[in-house]
């Protein structure tokens, strides 16, 4: 049983080394972009709820904050397609690593709920424009051999960064808590996020493309809506992902402040139980892949995302950190090793011009559906940290359900040519 292990280990390893071996110069670009971005994202997911919190602010301001960037991240979501034809992929990476990092600066440098909402905002700027761009770019600039593994590595390279990021945040955090108050070490720590931010905008000045900005781009857009041939393809996929996202929505913005006040972690004990949840993650999305030969993208989605179900209910209800982490690895891992899988479905069988409305209108409808969820999350964080949990599990399972409901009959199988 450990040969065949290790022997499927190996043949995974090799996989991947074939598939990165002929990623284009512009796929490796967009990988250093995810890394800076998301090891950034990995320090705020450690701090950013306990600065808020630290700084005299509630957990509305939290939630508020989230539904402030997925409200920009929303609008931006629905431009993409002409923005895209107009500007092209690098000049909006580019500014979505400004924008991201200004708005983090932003935050550290004024920590105030107007400012923090504020620039909120900006930062939905960026995400909206990562959220929509992101499956469209790797898309196109990938075949059908590779493209799972780039589906796959993109995700693996943005958690191993936010690993590395969530245990930098915490470990940051209480070391500078031996000199300062807490509330100063946090914001050193979303400083150091926005530069890194910033950082991530360096990469996208390698990306080449062969721009012809479109003329009257937003009104070929308009024809581009009038003519869209993939609304029931969109719709199938943006909905039970808009409820899976309310869901998410009420959680997810506050676990560092559940680890913190419901089970007494320390900041530096939320950096290293956030880092190894993204570490589960990454090793989970290796198998991304072969799960989808074996069951199918869409059927492979579902299982993940119902075995994840049992362990969400149980986490509101355990006391001990440890236990809980542990159910958090897996939850984590289970949930999210589905994302490879829904990416590349979303771009199959897609004609080139319609790619970023489809990434466009997922990414809408994920950000709508934050957005309702963090702000009524972070009311009811303020009440309880643990009731929101049982709603998500009823939320993720409605979501499940729709998905096998609307795709089930439409799944597909990868091509397996990169595992022979």
């Amino acid at each position: 049983m450990i040969a065949r292990s290790r022997h499927a280990l190996t043949a995974t390893a090799r996989e991947y080394v074939a598939a990165f071996a002929v990623f284009s110069p512009n796929a490796r670009a967009y990988l250093a972009i995810a890394a800076l971005q998301n090891f950034g994202a990995g320090i705020l997911v450690t701090a950013f709820a306990i600065y808020v919190r630290s700084w005299g602010m509630s957990e509305a301001v939290v939630g508020d904050a989230e539904g402030a960037l997925a409200i920009a991240s929303a609008v931006i979501a629905l431009l993409a397609a002409p923005l895209i034809s107009v500007f092209g992929y690098r000049r909006l990476l580019l500014a979505a690593g400004v924008a991201y990092g200004v708005a983090r600066l932003g935050q550290a440098f004024m920590p105030v709920t107007v400012a923090v909402l504020a620039f909120g905002l900006l930062a939905g700027v960026g995400d909206g424009v990562m959220k929509a761009a992101s499956s469209a770019f790797l898309s196109e600039n990938s075949d059908d051999a590779e493209r799972t593994h780039l589906f796959a590595l993109d995700l693996i390279v943005r958690l191993g960064a936010a690993f590395c990021g969530s245990l930098f945040g915490g470990g940051l955090a209480a070391l500078l808590g031996l000199w300062m108050r807490e509330p100063s070490a946090l914001r050193v720590a979303v400083l150091i996020s926005g530069l890194v931010f910033a950082a991530s905008a360096i990469p996208a000045l390698w990306v080449r493309e062969d721009l012809h900005p479109a003329r009257h781009a937003f009104a070929a857009y308009r024809r581009t809506v009038s003519t869209f041939g993939s609304w029931s393809h969109l719709l199938r996929l943006a909905v039970p992902q808009a409820v899976m996202a309310v869901g998410a929505g009420l959680i997810m913005p506050f676990l560092s402040l559940f680890l913190k006040h419901r089970l007494g972690a320390s900041i530096g004990e939320i950096g290293i139980v956030q880092g190894i949840a993204e570490v589960a993650m990454g090793v989970a999305a290796v198998g991304a892949p072969w799960l989808g030969r074996r069951f199918g993208l869409i059927r492979g989605t579902v299982i993940t995302e119902v075995l994840s179900l049992p362990l969400l209910a149980l986490l509101p209800s355990i006391g001990s950190l440890p236990a809980a982490a542990v159910v958090l690895w897996v939850r984590a891992a289970l949930m999210n090793m589905s994302w490879p899988l829904l990416n590349q479905y979303s771009m199959e069988g897609i004609p080139a011009r319609e790619k970023p409305l489809v990434a466009g209108g997922l990414a809408f409808g994920w950000a709508a559906g934050w957005l309702v969820g963090s702000v009524i999350g972070g009311r009811m964080m303020t009440l309880s940290y643990t009731t929101p949990y049982y709603y998500t599990v009823g939320l993720y399972a409605a979501g499940a359900a729709l998905t096998w409901f609307l795709l089930g009959r439409r799944d597909v199988r990868p091509d397996a040519r990169l595992a022979e």
